[in-house]
This record gives C-alpha cells, structure tokens and sequence, in this order.
C-alpha cells in the first residue's frame, strides 16, 4: 500500500488529468442560455436580499479560491453545511463574487427534494437549469440523484449538500446522513480522486425563515456565514483499505451491501466530526456519539 504523500501525489496527477479522462463534461445544463439566466436572475435576488441584511463572513475568500481551483483542474469538490431553512441555498451563495454567482459553469450542483423543488414542470425546468438534481425523499442512497451527482463529481466539478438531511432549526446538528459517504467513496473509487471536502456553517437563516411561519425570507436579520478549514478523506480511505487487507476496492464494495454501507458510514463520521472541530461553534448542545444513525 502506498503511503498518504505518494497517495496525494497520485491524485493531484490525477486532478490534472480529469479534464482528459472527461471530454464531455456537463457542467451547465441545456439549453445553456436558458441556464445562465437563471443564474443571472436569481444572482441578483440573492444580493438584493443580503443587502437588506447584516452579514458577517469568515473564510469566504478560502472557499472561493477552492472553487477556482475545481474550476481550473476539474478537482471534485464538496460543500456541506447545516440547513435552516429551505431558501439556505441560493440565499448564501450571495456573498460569492458575480463572476461565481452568476456564472453557471463555475456554481455549484445540489440536492433538491421532488416534493418541493420538482412538483410541476415549470419547477422541474427551472431548478433543473439552476443546477439542482432531483432527489425523492425515502428512496436510499443508490437511487437515480445520488448516482447523477457521482456523475458530477467524478467529472471534477463542485457539488453541495446538506449532510443532515433535513431543515433543522435546532442549536444542534442533526446526525449526517451517510449518502455523503457515497459521493465521496464511489467518487474516489471510479477516478481515485478524493473530493475536497469544505465545511460552511451559518446562523441567522432560521429567524429569516422560521419554520412555524410563511415561508418568504424576513429581512433586517444578522447572518454569519463561515467557512472552516478543508476536511481532507485520504487518510480515513486508505486506513480502511489497509486494515481491511483490500487489493481491490471495487470487488470489495461489490460483495454486498452491508461491506459498502461500512464504508460509506466510516467516511460519514469522518466528515461529520471534522466538521464539529473546524466550526466548534457547530456542536453546542450536542454529545458524542458511538455510530451513526441510518
């Protein structure tokens, strides 16, 4: 077994290589005029709403230099972030640069529940152009969306997610869900690349958009948006490798489903208590835990 700085050699060769490896990429979803609009208009909510709000930053320039940098070397990347409200995303995303806001080739994909994102045609099309891929609540980690964003990721590009699951206005996190674990294994297992991983936290959006009340964004609120250090996977992956004696990673996962499941739970809680040290602020109220909730 390779050590972890041969590893990383590996896969920024790799990283320089996903452009090649990947000749049709889609990175803005047709018809691409169509697309860009939608990014220009909703850009533009997005900063009209800021505006009427106070908003304290963190680490904004470290997150938009890593997604240059997914840009430029087709790096996969992924954002996580707690969910307050069902507006958190395109709302935070204000407080990027227009040239990213606005520019649908370098924003981001995501998640999207069908029972609210894709309930008629006019919506399917519209959130389907603003770069969102449908995901149906109950229907598992192997369903169509989850594998459609491996598809994204694995052609170096920056996907985000909400790893709780669920809006949740509690001060606690919710237990992450273990299909981050997926993206992030089948990603590393298809190109042997292992995304980045760049933890967001923010506060303010659940008074914006308290649960029990309309759901039209409030203004006059403070909102604070941060972004921790990089949460890197490589090591997690390659101690399971080798302490599961495997030569071949894909033969491994195919042997059922409680092997792949081990595996993706292993990344999961990796991520997931990266998180809680990079924003302590994350984990007030909340106790360690022994494994993870399915």
């Amino acid at each position: 077994m390779n050590n972890h700085n041969s590893s990383s050699n590996n896969n920024n060769n790799n990283n320089r290589n996903l452009l090649n490896k990947n000749q049709h990429i889609c990175d803005i979803p047709k018809p691409q005029f169509l697309s860009k609009g939608v990014f220009t208009l909703v850009g533009v909510l997005c900063n009209f709403w800021l505006s009427m709000n106070t908003v304290t930053t963190s680490g904004i320039d470290k997150l938009v230099n890593e997604i240059d940098k997914t840009y430029e070397l087709r790096r996969p990347m992924i954002t996580v972030a707690n969910h307050s409200s069902n507006l958190d995303d395109p709302l935070l995303w204000g407080v990027l640069p227009n040239r990213i806001l606005m520019d649908p080739a370098k924003q981001r994909w995501t998640l999207g529940a069908s029972n609210i994102l894709f309930t008629n045609w006019f919506y399917s099309k519209f959130f389907s152009l603003g770069k969102c891929i449908k995901i149906v609540r109950g229907d598992g980690i192997y369903q169509d969306g989850m594998n459609e964003s491996i598809d994204r990721l694995s052609e170096g590009q920056w996907l985000h997610i909400f790893p709780e699951g669920k809006v949740s206005q509690q001060t606690q996190l919710l237990y992450f869900k273990w299909g981050v674990g997926r993206l992030v294994g089948e990603c590393f297992r298809r190109t042997g690349v292992v995304p980045l991983i760049v933890p967001i936290y923010h506060r303010g959006m659940e008074k914006s958009m308290p649960l029990a009340k309309s759901p039209i964004p409030r203004i006059g609120i403070h909102l604070d948006i941060k972004v921790g250090n990089n949460i890197h996977c490589d090591e997690v992956i390659t101690k399971y490798i080798e302490e599961n004696n495997i030569s071949n990673l894909s033969d491994h996962l195919s042997k059922d489903d409680k092997t792949r499941k081990d595996f993706y739970k292993t990344i999961t809680l990796h991520i997931e208590d990266e998180y809680q040290k990079n924003i302590p602020d994350s984990n007030r109220g909340r106790f360690s835990h022994p494994t993870i909730k399915d």
